[in-house]
Parts: structure tokens; sequence; C-alpha cells
């Protein structure tokens, strides 16, 4: 540093650099962006489908996770199992989000990876048990409804 009436120049170590305008958000969602250029369009998703997952339940989970991406929801797959890769035969495995942790909760994962920050931006979040059903359930009939 040099003194002269006032501080002329200040040392900042590299890496201590403040981040550019407009890198700083107060929250955040779980929507997938690209590694560089923009995003080809932005999933508008204002809910949030939240499901802790074993492989024994493959079939029942299929259901659900259609259903909930047709009603244009963002989705959250927690693997307890840690068996993610026995899911990739589904065509919908590339735009859902996964999260592996052997012998957890569906609580301990929700209370983890679904921070306030992150959530905050979702009318509607289902935290839903793998072993109910959704063949009579609408979630765009239950947000109208709910609203």
């Amino acid at each position: 540093m040099e003194f002269g009436g006032e501080l002329s120049r200040v040392y900042m170590p590299p890496g201590s650099e403040p981040f550019p305008k407009g890198f700083i958000a107060k929250t955040s969602n779980l929507e997938r962006r690209p590694l560089w250029g923009s995003p080809k369009k932005l999933n508008s998703s204002r809910s949030l489908f939240a499901l802790a997952i074993g492989i024994k339940q493959k079939v029942t989970v299929d259901k659900m996770v259609q259903k909930f991406l047709e009603s244009n929801f963002a989705v959250m797959l927690f693997y307890y199992d840690g068996i993610v890769d026995g899911w990739k035969d589904f065509e919908w495995n590339d735009r859902v989000i996964h999260i592996s942790a052997l012998n957890q909760t569906k609580w301990w994962f929700t209370k983890r990876f679904l921070h306030p920050d992150i959530v905050a931006d979702y009318d509607f979040i289902f935290v839903w048990d793998e072993d109910i059903g959704v063949e009579d359930f609408s979630p765009e009939r239950y947000a109208r409804k709910a609203m």
C-alpha cells in the first residue's frame, strides 16, 4: 500500500476481486443453465416436485415424474440407495436434478437441499412419498384450486 495524503492504491490478492454486477442474487432456483452462453429457453416452472427414491420403486416413480414434468414442475430426485445410473433408461433422466446419499431419509435431503433461498421463488413445493400414487392426482388442478 502507498500512503500519500490519501490511500492511492490498495493491494488485493488474486481471487479477492469483487464479483461482476448482477452475479450475486438474494435467491436462486433449481433451473439448469448451460456452462456458457445464454440459455435457449428459461423454464418458467413455479412449482417443485421432490421425491426420495430407491430403485425398487422404478415403475411408480416413472409415473410420478412424468405426471409432474407434464405439469411444468421442476423435479428433484433424492437417491437414498445410491443407484443413480439405474434410471438412465427413462427419457426424462436428463431433465431432472439428481442427488444421492446412502441411507438418508426424505427429510434429511429436504433439510439440506431445499434451503429457503432456493425454494423461495416457487409457488408450490411437493415433497412426495414414493409409495403415493398419482393416477388420480392432477398437479395443475391442485395448484389452480389453491391459488
